[in-house]
C-alpha cells in the first residue's frame, strides 16, 4: 500500500481545490455575469422498467414491500444569461428549490451541499461548458480516459438473470453484480450465468444483508465456490452486524464491500474489515472527493452507484469517477429502463470500458422527444 500521510492527503485534497479553481479562473476570465442563472426547470419523470425484466423486477419489488412499478428521476435543466443551458438529475425533488437558484452563479452552487444533486450536477455541467472543458477536468487536470462500467441486475430469475449475462457479455461488459435474495438459490442463479459467460466473466453478489449471520454467508460462499466467475460478496449481512463482518473477512474466499454512508466507517478503514466501499445517495462533488482521499490512505477501492436512472447522471458520474484514481467500478441502472433520455448512446468497449466524452461540459444531449414522453410533473 502507497504510504500516505495525513499531510499527504490534506496536500492532495488541496490540489483537487486548485485545480478546479484554476478552471474557475479561466472561466472568470471570460465573463462570470454570464454563469448567472435566469431559469431553473424542473421536471419530474416516469419512465418504465424495459419489457424484458418488467415483471420480475415489480414481483421482486412486491415481495419485499417496496411499491416502485418504475423509476422516477428528477431533471433540472439551468438557463444563463449567456445562453448556456446546463442539465442534472436527482432522486430527490428538487422543486422547493427552484426559486431561489435564479440570480445565483453557477459557481457558487457547484460545490454546495445544500441544493440538491440535479442543481449541482446542471451547475458543473455550465462551469465546463462555459471554460470549454470536459465536467472531469474541474475535478483533475489529467482524469483518466475511461471508467470501468459494470453491469447490474436484481434478484431475477435463473433463466432471466441468463439472457441478462448473455447481453450484458454482447454489449462489452465483463463484470456484473446481481441482487442475491432468499426467494432465489445463489448457486442456481450462478449455475444458469455461467453457462453464457466465459471464465474471466466477473460476477459479484449484493446480499444488502439478506444472508444473514456469518456462518449462513459462508455457506452460500461454499456454494459458489466451483464458479471461477464469482469474486466477491456485498453487504452479505446487516450494517451494524460488524463482529460477524470481522468472522466473515477471516474466512471468505472472495472480496468484500459494504457501503460506505451505512457501517461505521472508521472500524471498517482502520481493520482493513473490506476489499471497496460502495458509494450511493448521491454523494457528488466535495462528498466524493473526501471518501476517495480517507479510501487512499487504507487502500481500498470505491463502488459508485450514484447515476442511476437517465443517462445524465451516468455521464456525470463517469465525469467525477474518471478524475478519482481509486474508482474501481461505477454502476447506473440505465439499462433497467425503457429509455435513458440523452441521445448520445452509452456505449461500453470491451471490458465495460466507458470513454468519458470530450465536448465541453456533460457531452451528451437530453431527448426532448423521451422527455416530453414520460413527463409525470
Amino acid at each position: 500500500m502507497k504510504n500516505t500521510t495525513r499531510r499527504n492527503w490534506l496536500r492532495n485534497s488541496s490540489a483537487a481545490g486548485v485545480a478546479l479553481g484554476l478552471a474557475q479562473k479561466n472561466v472568470t476570465g471570460a465573463g462570470p455575469g454570464g454563469l448567472k442563472i435566469t431559469k431553473c426547470e424542473v421536471m419530474g419523470l416516469k419512465i418504465p422498467f424495459h419489457e424484458r425484466v418488467r415483471e420480475n423486477m415489480q414481483e421482486n419489488y412486491r415481495r419485499e414491500g417496496i411499491d416502485r412499478p418504475d423509476y422516477k428521476p428528477w431533471i433540472v435543466r439551468l438557463s444563463t444569461e449567456s445562453g448556456l443551458v446546463g442539465v442534472g438529475e436527482s432522486s430527490r425533488d428538487p422543486r422547493a428549490q427552484a426559486g431561489s437558484v435564479a440570480g445565483k452563479t453557477a459557481f457558487e452552487l457547484i460545490n454546495n451541499q445544500a441544493v440538491t444533486p440535479a442543481v449541482m450536477m446542471a451547475a458543473y455541467d455550465l462551469v465546463a461548458q462555459s471554460g470549454g472543458v470536459p465536467i472531469a477536468k474541474l475535478f483533475s487536470p489529467e482524469p483518466r480516459a475511461a471508467v470501468r462500467q459494470i453491469w447490474w441486475s436484481h434478484c431475477l430469475r435463473p433463466k432471466l438473470l441468463q439472457a441478462e449475462a448473455r447481453r450484458g457479455l454482447e454489449l462489452g461488459y465483463s463484470v456484473h453484480k446481481v441482487k442475491a435474495r432468499q426467494y432465489e438459490n445463489p448457486a442456481e442463479q450462478v449455475a444458469a450465468m455461467a453457462e453464457v459467460v466465459p471464465h474471466d466473466y466477473s460476477i459479484y453478489m449484493d446480499a444488502n444483508g439478506s444472508f444473514g449471520s456469518a456462518g449462513r454467508t459462508l455457506a452460500v460462499a461454499d456454494s459458489l465456490r466451483k464458479f471461477p466467475q464469482v469474486k466477491g460478496f456485498e453487504q452479505p449481512v446487516a450494517h451494524e452486524d460488524i463482529v460477524s463482518c470481522r468472522q466473515i473477512r477471516k474466512s471468505l474466499p472472495f472480496r468484500l464491500a459494504v457501503h460506505y454512508e451505512a457501517v461505521d466507517v472508521r472500524s471498517f478503514l482502520l481493520e482493513s474489515l473490506v476489499d471497496a466501499f460502495v458509494v450511493e445517495d448521491w454523494q457528488w462533488g466535495p462528498a466524493l472527493e473526501e471518501k476517495s482521499e480517507l479510501c487512499k490512505l487504507t487502500g481500498q477501492q470505491l463502488w459508485v452507484e450514484n447515476g442511476l436512472h437517465t443517462g445524465i447522471s451516468q455521464v456525470f458520474q463517469a465525469h467525477q469517477c474518471a478524475a478519482l484514481a481509486n474508482v474501481e467500478f461505477t454502476i447506473s441502472l440505465t439499462h433497467i429502463g425503457e429509455d435513458d433520455i440523452v441521445v448520445e448512446p452509452f456505449a461500453v468497449e470491451k471490458g465495460g470500458f466507458y470513454k468519458i466524452p470530450k465536448k465541453p461540459g456533460l457531452g451528451v444531449t437530453l431527448d426532448q422527444k423521451a422527455v416530453e414522453k414520460y413527463r409525470a410533473v
